[in-house]
């Protein structure tokens, strides 16, 4: 049984609706009450869409629905029969230009046998309404497609989930639209979780994120330590050679003076000079002599080896100080702690190896002011830290190359790596998602299809089969016909419309001809008996399925008002639940006077109405508990004066629209209390003793405003309905003031 209508959205004039949560649920009768374009149809519609989950003419609909078996909504239609009798049931079912309806099919009495074993088939699929635990195999197989569907989804939710993470975190060409089916690929062939740890993730991490960089040059070190042993093996050779020359103690003992005394002596002889070129004297033959004595060719040939010496240790000075180390930025990230470590031993080892040369330069200098002595060198050059640092460096630029080299292969396999990282993290719950999936489609199967190797477990395929079988058998148009035909003279009170079977369904005809032209009450009355009939439908078990009924009494005559409630009661009295929804008054007390001599025991009742509202300028529809007046009271017209009487306009045309019309059946009411004749509400008015200039207002605003003018909407009805509301309120208390004090009462008592 439904409960109730928890939420109904994208549904017409019902928008974003929502259950007030202060009023009961539905009973197993429910009358609903609204005026004409309150709604009334339009919710009719949803309880057609309960079955399928959805109706044509509203794509975008969503419902939500509360029974006494948990919430279905357009996701998850709620499964048990509806029969809804609306407009569009009309429409659907009689086709008005060729005057047919659709068969109906009605049991005979000879094949009682097969109509026994189709109840007892339905009872299968359908459970026994006798058995509360017996749920039936469709109810059954609900569940478990219930249950395989919130697995299903969950799985997918699950790949779904992945395949984002991975398309998050993997940065890359080939994840860019990394979906759940690539997910769900790549788990296939996951054979066992291969989850990575913190260091391996972040590497992989690491390596998917940097970009390509180029190669860098290795540190050359050349002939360094070659170099140096050959200069060091010179070096002692040319300190411990000595030359014979006359000495010259003060040159000897100042080695400036030396230096300066032997470059001048050397370009004095190269320009052949007679003259001093420092004071212009002329040179002593015994100066030349002594100094030529002194600078002699073994001496200039050792100070040449000397230069030449010192020549090569400033090369490799140079070429030791222009070897430098490239910027750790070059480097990639992984790299750069190891790589600033070697260099840091480099920077340390070049500038000693430096100062070592530099020593050794010092002494191959000094030599040149010492070659009649022999000289030891004191120090020496080792170059092995310096190589050694060389080498360090080296290794991680080599590492930093093979990866610009294989950079594409690395990323491949950092991709590979993490994707099956992520998707072993969900290799748990999949398998225990799948176990689940193949137990539950097991279960479906079986239920569906039988158990192959049990001949009488022939599952829900095999009852169905079975039950259209004998259904065939038993089907007899002209029986459904015949009933058709009496119950429609019944209801119209003569015999001029009669069905008659056709290869497609019934034919009506009017006094032998085809009809043609049914007015909208026949079409109605035809309706409405056609429906009431195919509650008896071999396809609808009334006992166990719900029966929706939309005004059966529009466009009817007042005389077929009671002969549509007769067939309305007589159809619903066997139906499991029952909703009967109308814009008419006096129907309405038919149905309340009816229900409220239904015991209990048969059936507990509710009453509701649909009220308009407005809600940022769009008319929305909610349901409300009845309005206690329309329940106790035989008359609208207390109704009516309630809502004149608690008249409290928000400023909005929309929340006076329908005011004149209510205005006006509460004065004719009134003019019909206190001038009960035939003439005109103008008329009656004139006789009325009360202020003239309020009583033309009062009709002006009843009379013009309840009419269709064609016009647009005026926005004066707002101030024009506060101001003649309150003036025929004033005119009934004046005019008559017992029966306004008792119509005040009802209001204010109730």
């Amino acid at each position: 049984m439904i409960i109730s209508l928890l939420e109904i959205k994208n549904l017409g004039i019902f928008k974003d609706y929502r259950w007030n949560v202060n009023i009961l649920g539905f009973e197993r009768f429910n009358v609903i009450y609204g005026w004409t374009g309150s709604g009334k149809t339009t919710l009719s519609q949803l309880f057609s869409a309960l079955e399928r989950g959805e109706i044509s003419a509203y794509p975008d609909l969503r419902f939500k629905i509360k029974t006494d078996d948990g919430e279905y909504s357009h996701e998850m239609p709620y499964g048990k029969q509806i029969r809804v009798f609306n407009q569009h049931y009309i429409t659907e079912n009689i086709d008005v230009s060729a005057c047919k309806t659709n068969p109906i099919f009605i049991l005979g009495e000879e094949n009682k046998k097969l109509s026994e074993q189709i109840k007892a088939d339905e009872k299968r699929l359908r459970g026994d309404p006798d058995k509360p635990d017996d749920l039936g195999m469709l109810k059954e197989l609900e569940l478990r497609n219930r249950d395989l569907l919130q697995k299903e989804n969950d799985r997918h939710k699950l790949f779904t989930d992945i395949a984002r993470t991975i398309s998050q975190n993997l940065v890359g060409a080939s994840t860019r639209t990394y979906r759940k089916n690539n997910a769900e690929s790549d788990f296939e062939k996951l054979e066992n979780q291969e989850l990575l740890s913190d260091i391996e993730k972040h590497r992989y991490d690491a390596t998917l994120r940097q970009q390509e960089k180029n190669l860098v040059d290795e540190l050359v070190s050349n002939d360094i330590e070659e170099n140096i042993d050959a200069i060091l093996t010179d070096a002692n050779s040319l300190l411990g050679t000595t030359v014979e020359s006359l000495m010259i103690e003060r040159l000897v003992e100042n080695p400036e003076i030396y230096q300066w005394v032997e470059k001048g002596y050397e370009l004095h002889m190269e320009k052949a000079s007679e003259y001093c070129e420092f004071c212009n004297q002329p040179l002593p033959k015994e100066r030349i002599s002594e100094l030529a004595a002194f600078f002699n060719e073994a001496d200039r040939k050792l100070k040449t080896d000397i230069d030449n010496l010192h020549t090569r240790i400033n090369e490799l000075y140079s070429k030791i100080q222009n070897i430098d180390v490239t910027d750790k930025a070059n480097l990639y990230n992984e790299l750069r702690s190891d790589y600033l470590n070697s260099v840091h031993e480099f920077s340390t080892a070049k500038p000693d190896l430096l100062n070592d040369i530099i020593e050794i330069k010092r002494e191959v200098k000094s030599k040149k002011l010492h070659t009649t002595e022999s000289v030891k060198l004191s120090n020496s050059i080792d170059p092995a830290k310096f190589l050694s640092a060389i080498n360090e460096v080296n290794i991680h630029i080599q590492k930093h190359n093979e990866k610009s080299r294989n950079f594409s292969d690395a990323k491949k396999e950092g991709e590979e790596k993490l994707r099956k990282h992520y998707l072993s993290e969900i290799f748990d719950d999949v398998k225990m998602y799948d176990s689940g999936i193949a137990d539950l489609t097991r279960m479906r199967d079986l239920l569906e299809h039988g158990d192959p190797v049990d001949p009488h477990d022939i599952g829900i395929v095999g009852f169905r089969h079975r039950i259209d079988e004998n259904k065939n058998k038993i089907s007899q148009s002209g029986l459904a016909c015949d009933e058709i035909n009496d119950q429609l003279e019944i209801f119209l009170g003569r015999r001029e419309l009669i069905f008659e079977v056709d290869e497609e369904g019934y034919i009506i005809r009017r006094h032998g001809e085809i009809a043609k032209n049914l007015s909208e009450g026949e079409k109605t009355a035809i309706a409405f008996v056609y429906f009431t009939i195919s509650l008896k439908d071999r396809d609808f078990d009334v006992e166990n399925g719900i029966v929706v009924i939309d005004d059966p009494i529009s466009s009817l005559d007042s005389n077929s008002l009671f002969q549509a409630f007769a067939f309305l009661k007589n159809a619903v009295s066997d139906a499991s639940q029952v909703f009967i929804l109308t814009h008419n008054y006096d129907f309405l007390q038919l149905l309340l006077n009816w229900l409220q001599n239904v015991r209990n025991s048969h059936g507990k009742k509710s009453y509701y109405m649909i009220k308009n509202l407005d809600s940022n300028g769009q008319r929305v529809a909610s349901i409300y508990v009845l309005d206690k007046l329309l329940r106790n009271y035989t008359s609208e017209y207390q109704y009516l004066f309630k809502l004149l009487y608690t008249f409290t306009p928000d400023g909005t045309i929309d929340s006076v629209y329908h005011y004149p019309n209510i205005a006006r059946k509460v004065l004719d009411n009134f003019l019909m209390v206190m001038i009960p004749d035939n003439q005109s509400p103008y008329k009656k008015l004139e006789q009325i003793e009360f202020d003239t200039n309020k009583k033309t207002a009062i009709y002006k605003f009843t009379n013009d405003n309840s009419h269709t003018t064609g016009k647009g909407f005026d926005p004066s009805l707002v101030p024009e309905a506060c101001k003649n509301i309150a003036y025929l309120l004033e005119m009934m208390e004046t005019v008559f003031p017992e029966h306004y004090s008792v119509l005040k009462k009802s209001v204010t008592e109730e």
